[in-house]
């Protein structure tokens, strides 16, 4: 990773931004990057695709040894997947690393009614069971990203702050607690109550609205349920047969879509005239289980 390069990246530099930080002010590290922050023993930690990977503060002398050691220990944690960590991802993204969660969410963009994945149309129904897993997956990936801009701010004030994998783990329960509590009421859940119960700013609910509909129709129907149609009865759920696909594995399938390589991807941007594809055609086309297991690209550390 040469520095010159990283520095005239404009992605490179909006992540700067975010953090509020100056982009020349940086050493790389292996695939690292180690931004430095306004206090000489805080440091945001970055991987080649400017994901953030961790928040760390010393709390020795000799610095930079320390921060270069500290960021490997980083890199695994967020490239790789733990199965003795009990504060993994759960269900149905279980098998996934931090790394696989933000890299996904990047290559899906939702317009309203209308999909990009890697920089491509998608033309399947907009209940397929993939396009609400991917709708998962891009709301947990921004909130990734709020995590650490949070986790920063924190570090700088000298507080402690949760550890990211407890953090999501969280979200993903207190998202499950809400549809069970809707479905005991035997109404439906919408958005705004998600955001509420997960104690996030309702005011900027048009962030997540587009993906949240999706998670709370995929976790419905895979409890058994489905919102009644029909004007007068949209507040309703009714029961249907319940979904006995293993979404697990569904989603181990989606990792196909980041063996496309980044150069070979248009901007997913809203553009009619761009290619289009039949998502889940393209993702199961010739997918063995052999394949599947060399997607998941997990490590388990003993």
């Amino acid at each position: 990773m040469d520095k010159n390069t990283i520095r005239d990246d404009l992605a490179f530099r909006s992540k700067c931004v975010d953090y509020g930080l100056d982009w020349n002010e940086f050493n790389v590290y292996n695939d690292i990057i180690i931004l430095n922050s306004p206090k000489t023993d805080i440091f945001v930690l970055l991987d080649d695709n400017y994901n953030t990977i961790g928040i760390h503060k010393l709390n020795n002398s000799n610095q930079m040894k320390s921060i270069e050691e500290y960021a490997i220990k980083y890199r695994d944690l967020y490239n790789y997947v733990d199965y003795n960590n009990e504060s993994n991802l759960l269900y149905p993204f279980q098998n996934f690393s931090l790394k696989q969660i933000a890299d996904l969410a990047k290559r899906v963009d939702f317009y309203n009614n209308h999909i990009i994945v890697n920089g491509k149309y998608v033309v399947d129904g907009h209940e397929n069971t993939y396009i609400s897993l991917l709708a998962y997956i891009k709301f947990l990936g921004m909130q990734i990203e709020q995590y650490f801009l949070n986790a920063y701010q924190m570090k700088i004030l000298d507080f402690e702050y949760p550890e990211v994998h407890s953090y999501l783990k969280s979200i993903m329960i207190n998202i499950d607690e809400c549809i069970n509590m809707h479905i005991d009421k035997k109404t439906r859940p919408f958005p705004i109550d998600i955001i509420q119960h997960l104690g996030q700013d309702k005011e900027e609910i048009e962030k997540w609205n587009k993906e949240l509909y999706k998670i709370i129709n995929l976790l419905l129907n895979e409890k058994g349920f489905k919102i009644v149609e029909g004007f007068e009865q949209y507040r309703d759920i009714e029961t249907i047969e319940k979904n006995e696909m293993n979404l697990s594995d569904l989603s181990l399938n989606l990792l196909k879509i980041l063996d496309v390589p980044k150069d070979k991807i248009g901007e997913n941007k809203l553009d009619f005239n761009m290619e289009t594809i039949n998502l889940q055609s393209w993702l199961e086309q010739d997918l063995s289980e052999t394949k599947k297991l060399k997607l998941a690209n997990s490590k388990i550390h003993n």
